[in-house]
């Protein structure tokens, strides 16, 4: 007897699950009576629409709103001062520099590790250390104290808090570190055409040991290797660019060659479609290669 009642309590259930199913949809279906089709659609593709703008990542600054859209314009509009380098470009990479700190500084994790000092005084601090110890980018067959040099040496010239801010900024930034990278190449290059700047440029020598350190050694590359591929493929893109305007210079002092490390990185940089810049990258590989290939 209890068996036959639970059966129809759960019959009762389910018929009261199918009406309400069939009252929902019969106040939905009322709801769009009326509605032409293609305003039906307009307002789906609408509701599509403001969930991909929202789920676009967005940085405010100074009450203006960046995307990564909005930073390629940018990043691709400015060109790097050439020969002919006005004042107003070089002034205008200071200011994109400076805001970039400005920026940083606005972020809780750059507040936290040191309120009472400012990202770009922390970032002169940090290259007033590399500048005073500068690595050996080259050499580690004919002496093993280089090897062991290299694979240490980042702990050793930085403080566990120097590291830590650029782990956090790497971490924090990463939706716009492809500009910012791109932004930061083209300041550091441009300092032979801007001497009246603001803002203090490393040397092409200090970037020379650097780009060397980070492609042509075994703890440049180990280093490298243990991050994220697509920030070792930047980073390493850029060391290229580095070693072949010291190159072009005549101040590849230590004869690093960057030949064996070009079509590699082109290669790779292939497998990554998301960067914004892919194109500009390869291109820009291209044309070095074939510089060297005009050497030979």
């Amino acid at each position: 007897m209890r068996k036959t009642r639970k059966n129809r309590v759960w019959w009762w259930l389910l018929l009261l699950a199918v009406a309400s199913a069939g009252i929902v949809g019969y106040l939905l279906a009322s709801k769009m009576e009326g509605k032409p089709e293609q305003q039906i659609i307009a307002e789906k593709l609408s509701s599509v629409e403001t969930k991909e703008l929202s789920d676009q990542p967005q940085i405010t600054i100074k009450e203006k709103i960046v995307t990564p859209s909005s930073l390629l314009e940018e990043s691709t509009s400015t060109k790097p001062p050439g020969d002919q380098a006005s004042e107003a470009d070089c002034q205008q990479l200071d200011r994109n520099v400076l805001d970039f700190f400005r920026y940083l500084d606005s972020k809780q994790y750059t507040r936290n590790r040191d309120p009472k000092m400012d990202t770009y005084t922390h970032f002169k601090r940090v290259l007033d250390r590399m500048a005073a110890n500068p690595p050996i980018p080259a050499g580690e067959g004919a002496d093993p104290k280089v090897i062991v040099q290299n694979i240490y040496f980042l702990y050793r010239t930085l403080d566990r808090q120097d590291i830590g801010l650029m782990r956090q900024i790497i971490r924090n930034e990463k939706e716009t570190l492809e500009f910012n990278l791109d932004l930061f190449y083209r300041w550091v290059s441009s300092a032979g055409n801007c001497p009246h700047t603001k803002t203090v440029r490393p040397s092409l020598e200090l970037l020379y040991r650097y780009a060397g350190f980070f492609i042509n050694t075994t703890g440049g590359r180990a280093y490298l290797f243990r991050r994220p591929a697509d920030i070792r493929l930047l980073v390493s893109y850029y060391c290229i660019l580095i070693v072949n305007m010291a190159d072009k210079n005549g101040v590849n002092t230590y004869g690093i060659d960057i030949v064996p490390y070009i079509r590699q990185i082109q290669d790779e940089i292939r497998l990554y479609p998301h960067f914004h810049l892919q194109s500009e990258y390869i291109n820009r590989l291209t044309e070095i290669a074939a510089y060297y290939e005009g050497k030979r």
